[in-house]
């Protein structure tokens, strides 16, 4: 039987915090080990956890309390490094499990080798416990963020041209295998969002998967580290026309893509193609939008398969209009 890690990284989460540690603990398959580190909290959230942990009498959870705040990139890696476990689960400080998440996601690791990373679904609710609704495209999944279709309970594998272009879920719905761990603690260079890189590397190894069943509310608040920008409030959503805010995004991207050159050793030659043609439109779309002339945006056009499924028809309309707005 598989030993089971959640890796949980706190910081100021004293609102939420309780909830989600009592998610963890009445899972129906009971948690090997949990591992927590918290980011120097300027509130109560590691008092909440030692408390939590210390009435429950739980001896395999383990806190752990950064001397100074080092942010969320590193602290999930110190709480990676810190997990022993066969499947490492990712957990954010304030969402709620379904009780069924551990269960239903190691089975699927359990019962099919090639998986090596696994995503399941997730609901959306606000700092109120209370869903948050949103009109879901009958051609796409995951809340709209898989842009194709994929029937309930349906376990599917993710391509790495897909998952090049794209995160296909929020990192608090991954879990993925030792060997990925051990691949990412040694190569990373902590540029790429954490669990972003960690699917990535499970692709090259021909081996994510999403399991499209929700297994978890994902809580949306003011403060959310890192949301998925369609849940966001409309003042956020009108950032997405504004210049600086989609060059700046491209720039994310293109670096977070570039640091992946690490993992080239474990690349065959066509998934190698994939990788540098995502990088090589990635970095072309950061010069468009730095140049800011619409011949140079048209010309993203030259990679349409990579634009398609990079950037949405709005965020093409968006690329337009803030290269065109002086």
């Amino acid at each position: 039987m598989s030993k089971v890690s959640v890796a949980l990284a706190t910081y100021n989460g004293e609102k939420f915090i309780a909830r989600q540690l009592n998610s963890l603990l009445f899972q129906r398959r009971l948690i090997d080990e949990v591992i927590i580190t918290d980011d120097a909290s300027t509130d109560n959230t590691a008092d909440i956890i030692k408390n939590f942990i210390e009435k429950k009498r739980l001896l395999n959870w383990h806190l752990f309390v950064n001397e100074k705040n080092i942010g969320f990139l590193k602290n999930f890696k110190s709480a990676i490094e810190k997990t022993t476990g066969d499947v490492i689960f990712l957990c954010d400080q304030d969402d709620v499990w379904y009780k069924t998440k551990i269960d239903s996601m190691l089975n699927r690791f359990e019962s099919d080798e090639r998986v090596k990373a696994l995503y399941s679904s997730f609901k959306v609710i606000d700092e109120n416990d209370l869903f948050i609704r949103k009109y879901k495209s009958p051609m796409r999944s995951n809340n709209n963020l898989i842009k194709f279709k994929i029937m309930p309970f349906e376990t599917v594998k993710i391509n790495l041209s897909t998952i090049c272009n794209y995160n296909v879920s929020p990192g608090c719905t991954l879990a993925f295998t030792r060997e990925v761990r051990d691949v990412y603690l040694e190569k990373t260079k902590s540029v790429c969002i954490h669990d972003w890189e960690l699917a990535l590397i499970a692709a090259f190894l021909d081996g994510l998967y999403f399991f499209n069943t929700p297994l978890m509310n994902y809580r949306i608040h003011a403060e959310n580290k890192i949301g998925i920008s369609q849940f966001a409030q409309k003042n956020s959503k009108k950032k997405l026309a504004l210049h600086y805010f989609r060059l700046n995004n491209a720039k994310k991207i293109y670096s977070y893509l570039k640091s992946l050159d690490v993992y080239r050793y474990l690349l065959s030659e066509d998934k190698l193609n994939v990788l540098n043609e995502s990088i090589c439109f990635a970095k072309n779309r950061m010069s468009a939008l730095e140049e800011k002339k619409l011949g140079s945006i048209f010309n993203l056009y030259k990679y349409s398969n990579t634009y398609l499924k990079a950037v949405t028809f709005k965020g093409r309309l968006a690329d337009i209009f803030c290269v065109l707005k002086k």
